[in-house]
């Protein structure tokens, strides 16, 4: 089975287990009355098929037949994972997946434009290789920033709100309820989740997606979640091995280096051999130099040192192994597309991801099968990686015939699967800091709103009759920056109190600037919580880790006080530590005094940190 131990794991250092917690009695019985209401619910008609067992074994003479009957150019287009422009099949894209017989397909945000359309799409993908081995059809649903698909599946708030809620079991919620959703829309394989841990929090490239920075979370969390998504029936390909979290450069840029010891790179891996023995499907590699443990300079997508030795032999991993893109700059720069292609087969890789420019695609094809020719890539190396791709295919069920299209688009998505994402939410809303009395709001005052996700305003309006919305870019320009400062004084001046919601760094100046006038200001963190300690003017600081819709309802309803904050910090920050968190259950009933709670919240619901 993939990914199952063979022999003893190399020697880690591993820290403290860091305690999860179970998911809340009221919270566990919401859930689970969500789930049983949706099944009672459910119209009667055609059942969708049921996922395979993620034990199921494979049998292994029918994966040696499809092997014999499979010319060398039929093996090159099996290794391939490609991409292409556009929404809609065409040409193009039939002499793509038809013409090379590619092994998988990989859409992006530019593929989809509804749940519907990219049904079709991937049902039409999956007919242009009906004669054929069936691709995977996959996409990199990570929830949080990374959502390739936004309607008709759950729209998860993230890694590390999932981080900050310590539940295990809404871990497992999460990968259940959106393999379903996205098996449901035609796609039989997810690139998620993220384990790296994010021990650098000037990381450009990981940040939120990852659970945290502690390694033994990480581990939990992501354990949790691949059981639930692979239940669900969906090839599940974690990601980036051996760990992406202590960078501080962007491999679609510069090749990252890890300067740590081996013995620090070994245990930035242990969520990765934790959720191995659970049995995973596949890794995806990740484009970076680690000389403490290599010797050498070569990305970590290219070292068979890596691949086939810390992986494949150490480890005792036997699943499918995927690179990241060959097409970013870390790559490109130092290897060309086409000769990396080679190394990472050479190296241990089963698969490579080339999803942009069709010249590319041609330049990978051609230098494998050359490479196949010439005896560079040997015939054994190949039919071992064409050999796992077909167990993966077989084991999650892609030479079944999936219920009719029109069948699945005509059943809704279990409403206990959208839940899944309000109950994370609720869970993982943590409060940083408070002044007395400055939580909950008055739905009385007069509220400005500052945010560049105008969901937050909207939750905020929904409850309360006098709120005001200033919504600004992510990314304002440089010129823009002097006026939108003196629109959000504006704004302040006209209110009781302001929110401002908080991104990225551009935001920060606009907290200033509405604190400037002497309003209270609240905070609420959408992105990465090592901001909130620049925001030393505000009263009160809420972290939700996500601006999806589900993370910004919380954030107003624990604004107002409709719930409490139980979630705690999944990273150090320099002043607040891993496990921070206060406690404010707050009260429904407006504050005398416009925008503050009049009275204090109780000692014991305010004020303990660090459960």
């Amino acid at each position: 089975m993939a990914g199952r131990w063979r022999g003893e794991p190399p020697s880690i250092s591993i820290p403290p287990r860091v305690p999860v917690r179970s998911l809340p009695p009221v919270l566990l019985l919401v859930f689970l009355g969500t789930w049983a209401s949706a099944l009672a619910s459910t119209p009667a008609g055609p059942p969708p098929a049921p996922p395979p067992s993620p034990s199921a074994p494979v049998d292994l003479d029918r994966v040696e037949a499809l092997l014999s009957h499979l010319s060398l150019e039929d093996r090159i287009g099996q290794v391939m994972m490609v991409g292409f422009r556009g929404t809609v099949l065409d040409e193009e894209v039939e002499s793509l997946v038809r013409g090379r017989r590619v092994g998988g397909v990989c859409l992006f945000k530019h593929n989809i434009h509804s749940a519907r359309q990219v049904a079709r799409l991937n049902d039409g993908l999956r007919r242009l290789l009906a004669d054929h081995i069936p691709p995977f059809v996959a996409l990199d649903q990570e929830g949080g920033n990374v959502v390739r698909v936004s309607d008709q599946v759950v729209r998860l708030p993230g890694n590390m709100a999932l981080g900050a809620t310590r539940s295990t079991e809404l871990a497992y919620a999460a990968g259940r309820a959106q393999g379903e959703d996205l098996r449901r829309l035609g796609f039989n394989m997810n690139l998620a989740p993220v384990l790296d841990v994010n021990l650098n929090p000037h990381n450009p490239v990981i940040g939120i997606r990852s659970y945290g920075d502690s390694v033994s979370l990480v581990s939990e969390m992501g354990r949790a979640f691949a059981r639930g998504q692979q239940e669900a029936g969906l090839v599940t390909v974690a990601k980036h091995f051996p760990g992406h979290g202590s960078t501080s450069t962007d491999s679609h840029e510069v090749l990252p280096v890890m300067r740590e010891t081996r013995e620090e790179v070994l245990t930035q891996m242990e969520p990765f051999r934790a959720v191995l023995q659970e049995g995973l499907d596949g890794l995806m590699t990740a484009h970076v130099a680690i000389p403490g443990l290599t010797g050498d300079s070569v990305p970590a997508t290219l070292s068979p040192q890596v691949l086939e030795g810390l992986l494949r032999r150490d480890l005792g991993f036997d699943g499918l192994v995927l690179t990241d893109e060959l097409e970013m700059e870390a790559i490109v720069q130092r290897y060309g597309v086409g000769r990396a292609a080679v190394l990472a087969m050479k190296a241990g890789a089963d698969m490579v991801l080339v999803p942009w420019r069709p010249e590319k695609k041609t330049e990978v094809y051609e230098a494998l099968l050359d490479a196949a020719h010439e005896g560079e890539l040997p015939p054994e190396r190949l039919e071992q990686a064409v050999r796992r791709i077909l167990i993966a295919k077989l084991r999650r069920g892609l030479f079944e015939a999936p219920p009719l299209l029109e069948e699945r688009l005509a059943a809704p998505p279990p409403p206990g699967n959208d839940e899944v994402a309000h109950l994370i939410a609720r869970a993982s809303v943590t409060l940083l800091r408070t002044k007395e009395g400055a939580l909950p709001l008055s739905r009385e005052a007069r509220i400005a709103v500052i945010t560049a996700e105008p969901s937050l305003g909207e939750a905020l309006a929904t409850r309360a009759p006098r709120v005001t919305q200033l919504t600004v870019p992510a990314y304002p320009s440089p010129s823009r920056r002097a006026a939108l400062r003196r629109q959000a004084r504006k704004a302040a001046l006209q209110a009781d109190v302001v929110v401002v919601g908080v991104i990225n760094a551009r935001q920060l100046e606009l907290v200033t600037a509405a604190a400037a006038t002497g309003r209270p200001v609240a905070v609420v963190s959408m992105g990465l919580p090592y901001l909130t300690e620049q925001v030393v003017e505000a009263r009160a600081v809420l972290a939700v880790y996500s601006y999806q819709p589900a993370a910004t309802d919380a954030a107003a309803a624990a604004l107002f006080g409709e719930i409490g904050t139980p979630g705690r910090l999944p990273v150090n920050l320099r002043e607040l530590h891993f496990g921070h968190g206060l406690e404010l259950t707050g009260r429904k009933q407006a504050a005398a005094t416009p925008g503050l709670s009049s009275s204090p919240a109780s000692p014991s619901s305010s004020q303990e940190a660090g459960r």
